[in-house]
């Protein structure tokens, strides 16, 4: 993500985030953790549910925090969609 052309889900998956943040999507730090950016359990519910409903990707909270940051979930999201 970082320079490179991102795909539509790529895209999708990082607004989405933004929104479960409340914050615009170039303030996210796409490197940075997800509990560092604020990401609760109960926030990361809801943003794997608003994946699944987006981008039709049945992800778990487990998987997201396994990848650790928004750039290797999302990736990892968009190769699955």
């Amino acid at each position: 993500m970082s320079g490179e052309t991102k795909t539509s889900a790529e895209s999708t998956a990082l607004a989405l985030l933004a929104e479960v943040l409340y914050v615009e999507v170039s303030k996210i730090d796409v490197t940075a953790g997800f509990t560092e950016l604020g990401l609760d359990s109960i926030l990361a519910v809801e943003y794997v549910a608003m994946i699944k409903s987006e981008l039709g990707v049945a992800e778990t909270v487990e998987a997201l925090y396994e990848h650790g940051t928004p750039e290797a979930f999302i990736k990892h999201v968009a190769a699955n969609a």
